[in-house]
């Protein structure tokens, strides 16, 4: 199993990592874009870059999802990495159930296609996310936890950062949750081999936080 969840960041980052690791001279890029409302924009500066290194890009639309089943299911099929964008963590996690993707996807992921999860892609494939999607929607004015498809069993909070307003909400909010939450800042990523987690944060840092009576913190 093979799944690479990046907190945010520039399109480009870990992407030659990411091509590098299918072994294959011209592998098979899907980009999944549901999280956002400028999905075609999105794809493209993705496609620039995969493109650059390789890759054969292909990009499921919601086309595709409404229209012709066939089609996701070739898309996924034939890809060796899923890409799965980020923008509003519960518009994604909807749409994904609301089109019976995500059994396609882990399947997928069960044979081993690398999935790459930024920012609400990364809620996605993990057990839940620290998410701005409810301020987005106009639902709350605070941060608040997602649920995603637990791929990966773990809690984290995507573009982090120190002594933010999202720190201290979700300093409160640990305290009545009883988990351990990944805190990944922009371009930084935790890349799961079977597994082991590798963290990877160049200049950026990651954080592993818990509450026990107080809150504790960990920098990894």
């Amino acid at each position: 199993m093979n799944c690479l969840l990046i907190g945010g960041g520039d399109y480009s980052f870990l992407s030659h990592e990411v091509v590098q690791s299918t072994k294959k001279e011209h592998p098979v890029f899907l980009f999944i874009g549901l999280a956002s409302n400028y999905s075609d924009a999105y794809y493209d500066k993705i496609k620039k870059i995969y493109q650059s290194l390789g890759c054969k890009c292909i990009y499921l639309k919601k086309k595709n999802i409404l229209n012709n089943p066939q089609i996701v299911l070739d898309k996924i099929s034939q890809a060796d990495i899923i890409y799965i964008g980020g923008g509003d963590s519960i518009k994604l996690i909807n749409e994904i159930k609301k089109y019976h993707l995500n059994d396609l996807l882990y399947d997928a992921y069960l044979r081993g296609v690398l999935m790459v999860g930024v920012s609400a892609g990364a809620i996605l494939l993990s057990k839940e996310g620290f998410s701005d999607s409810y301020i987005l929607r106009g639902e709350k004015d605070s941060y608040d936890f997602v649920e995603g498809l637990s791929f990966i069993d773990i809690t984290i909070c995507p573009h982090y950062e120190k002594d933010s307003s999202k720190e201290l909400q979700l300093k409160e909010q640990l305290k009545d949750n009883n988990c351990t939450v990944y805190c990944l800042e922009n371009n930084t990523a935790l890349w799961f081999h079977n597994k082991e987690i590798e963290v990877i944060k160049g200049e950026n840092s990651v954080y592993k936080y818990f509450y026990d009576k107080t809150f504790i913190e960990e920098k990894l």
